[in-house]
């Protein structure tokens, strides 16, 4: 009962990393190209465009990573994995996510350290505060731990359970 309802969360939250990480790209999309307008067709660039650029890619990756962590399409070298029984492909699964909580959990902490440290800055061109290039290091180290949390949850609910490793197509 308890796992579908940390599923369904996760779903929900899983949705709302993709729909995020969607919008951040046509925002770089949008801010990339205005740049490029300004500069070659106008002759008058912007100074905030590299900046905004710069944080849209830090939150897209970050928030996105932690989008594909959930779908199970984790940065891996998973042929000597494939090659195991299930009961060996479902110790070293659990002892990935057991290792990718740990150092998900020292980055995030490391992002809030950081955070802190530039908090009075500002950035240059835009004036907004420099801790928001390290705010995403910090959203998306904590959601890659939750997505990595229920997974380890879910192998232990059901130890019997075919462990896929491919990554699971769009929901």
């Amino acid at each position: 009962m308890a796992l579908r309802h940390l599923k369904t969360v996760q779903t929900a939250l899983g949705r709302a990393e993709e729909l995020v990480a969607m919008a951040l790209v046509a925002a770089l999309l949008i801010v990339v190209n205005l740049q490029i307008f300004a500069r070659y067709i106008f002759h008058h660039p912007f100074i905030w465009p590299e900046e905004v650029s710069r944080l849209l890619l830090v939150w897209m990756t970050f928030i996105g990573a932690a989008a594909l962590t959930r779908r199970g399409a984790d940065l891996a070298v998973d042929t000597f994995i494939e090659m195991l029984p299930h009961g060996g492909r479902r110790v070293l699964l659990i002892i990935r996510d057991a290792l990718l909580i740990v150092v998900f959990t020292v980055i995030g902490l490391q992002g809030f350290e950081l955070a802190k440290a530039v908090n009075g800055m500002p950035l240059v061109a835009t004036g907004w505060p420099t801790a928001m290039l390290a705010w995403p290091v910090i959203a998306g180290a904590a959601l890659t731990v939750f997505h990595c949390v229920v997974r380890l949850i879910e192998q232990f609910a059901n130890p019997s359970r075919e462990v896929p490793h491919t990554p699971k197509v769009l929901t």
